[in-house]
């Protein structure tokens, strides 16, 4: 069932995207309100995860987990969603974002994290150094390049590097939520 399903949302059938919305959105969504408290932004996130599934169905592996993908497309939109709003009201990232049961997407979460500093700590030091800034602490091109005195194409030579570094070091799946990031 499960490769059919791919195979069918592959083919670009949107019967497949409405079986699987309607069998994860209120999954999705409860996991995303958890996080966010807000009704309309979850909804939103919610309508975003499967605008994703569908702009990269033709990359979806059918051996990966539907399930693990789709629940780390819906925390990394969430936790977009939290880091903008910590921009927005310089609130501490860590004051936002508490999870406090051991949830199966808790679960996802802590893998992925692992995997994904694993990758990064194999990336050169200065690239390192600017994917963190970006990814992590949001900082934009132009501020990267003033904080590190390097220029902006730099930075973003560095960037295009870190990225085509980690798509051959991770998987498919995690791949993509950098992209999302």
């Amino acid at each position: 069932m499960k490769t059919d399903l791919v195979n069918a949302l592959k083919d670009g059938n949107t019967w497949a995207l409405e079986a699987l919305f309607e069998q994860y959105h209120v999954k999705v969504f409860n996991f995303c309100y958890t996080y966010l408290k807000s009704k309309e932004e979850t909804e939103e996130v919610v309508q975003d995860v499967f605008v994703k599934v569908w702009t990269y169905r033709q990359q979806i592996k059918s051996e990966l987990s539907l399930n693990g993908l789709i629940f780390k497309i819906a925390k990394n939109l969430t936790l977009n969603k939290i880091r903008d709003y910590k921009h927005k009201h310089e609130v501490p990232l860590d004051n936002v974002v508490s999870p406090t049961n051991c949830t199966e997407e808790t679960i996802f979460y802590k893998e992925l994290e692992q995997e994904l500093l694993k990758a990064i700590e194999t990336l050169p030091p200065k690239r390192k150094q600017v994917f963190t800034l970006s990814r992590f602490n949001g900082l934009s091109n132009k501020e990267i390049s003033e904080e590190m005195q390097i220029s902006v194409n730099t930075v973003e030579g560095q960037m295009r590097k870190a990225i085509k570094h980690l798509n051959e070091y991770l998987d498919y799946a995690v791949l993509l939520i950098l992209l999302i990031l």
